[in-house]
């Protein structure tokens, strides 16, 4: 295997991780399950002390 092989296998295999690690994030933000806990911390910085 020579550099080039192995700079473009790199480049693959990062482009697949960065997008599924995108579309992990997505479906977690939009999970339904998980809408009171952001609606209650997207509330935090107007709490009063």
């Amino acid at each position: 295997m020579n550099v080039l092989a192995f700079v473009r296998d790199a480049q693959v295999l990062s482009l697949v991780l960065v997008c599924v690690t995108f579309s992990l994030i997505v479906v977690y933000a939009l999970w339904p399950s998980f809408d009171k806990k952001f609606d209650a911390a997207s509330r935090l910085p107007l709490n009063e002390d």
